[in-house]
């Protein structure tokens, strides 16, 4: 028969357990959230190079260059969100390892499967916003693929 103390140590873990089943569950969302933002963020860089090809009067640069700021500020959000993410997950993970080898208290195989698959879903929303990153490494600095107007001066 378990004492008062294990019961009361073995319901404090079966809490842990589920508030790291929580946190892990949160960081796919977070990630697929960043997934969809760095593809729109490509979409939309893809749509101001498109739309500004060719020689540009100073109007036109204007609009171009206010595009491509708008865009490198939603890049910049999203490095922070992936910072963050980078940031959270090893003490999430540290934790989730020191539950999963407690030999006191070790989790149940119903926890232990919730958190194979909350694993299994950060591996498979990395794997996707990896694929997503991918496609935007060549438009970090798009303006350097725009030819430029031979001649700005006489537009002012």
């Amino acid at each position: 028969m378990s004492s008062l103390k294990q019961l009361k140590q073995e319901e404090k873990n079966a809490v842990l357990q589920q508030q790291v089943i929580a946190e892990l569950n949160v960081i796919v969302k977070d990630i697929e959230r960043s997934e969809k933002l760095i593809l729109t963020l490509n979409q939309d860089l893809h749509a101001i190079n498109a739309k500004f090809q060719g020689p540009r009067d100073t109007r036109a640069d204007v609009a171009y260059l206010t595009g491509l700021l708008e865009c490198a500020k939603r890049k910049l959000a999203w490095e922070k969100q992936i910072s963050s993410l980078q940031k959270r997950t090893p003490s999430l993970m540290e934790r989730m390892a020191t539950l999963l080898n407690d030999p006191k208290s070790p989790p149940s195989s119903e926890a232990r499967e919730q958190m194979l698959r909350a694993l299994q879903s950060i591996q498979a929303a990395m794997e996707r916003l990896q694929q997503a990153n991918s496609g935007t490494s060549g438009t970090d600095t798009p303006s350097q693929e725009q030819p430029q107007p031979p001649e700005r001066s006489r537009h002012t």
